[in-house]
């Protein structure tokens, strides 16, 4: 499997958990049901969406220390002497360690944008409902 259908699989696992494009809408039916529960709605993604941030931001440290680590063994342990600039551009973009972190990161990312788009969509429903609430008010 390729690292972008890995991506989608994971988007794809977490709508089929969440399924965002059939909450976040409304009609003149449930709206009554959906204002009561729009705002908990939000609180509960934008929950989701912090912790997964917060997992993502803890593996951005774990990288940063992991190139540092990586960085020190190319400049002093290993058997070539590469200078700054090749460590930089081409033995640490090629070292397997930061690649395995840089797949799990973008598996990571996935899950952060997905519960930003889920909670911006309820606060865009919210915004929706207002306006569909104030025309029927005035009779539009």
């Amino acid at each position: 499997m390729s690292e972008n259908d890995a991506l989608k699989q994971i988007f794809e696992e977490l709508h089929n958990e969440h399924p965002i494009d059939e909450m976040a809408t409304f009609s003149e039916i449930d709206i009554s049901e959906k204002l009561r529960k729009n705002e908990m709605m939000i609180i509960k993604y934008k929950e989701l969406y912090y912790k997964e941030l917060q997992k993502y931001e803890d593996l951005e440290d774990k990288m940063n220390t992991l190139k540092g680590i990586r960085y020190k063994h190319y400049k002093f342990n290993d058997n070539h002497e590469w200078n700054k600039k090749e460590i930089e551009e081409y033995c640490l973009p090629s070292d397997p360690a930061i690649i395995r972190m840089k797949k799990i990161m973008a598996k990571q990312q996935v899950r952060v944008r997905f519960f930003q788009m889920c909670f911006q969509a309820f606060e865009k429903m919210g915004w929706s409902m207002k306006t569909f609430t104030d025309r029927e008010r005035m009779g539009i």
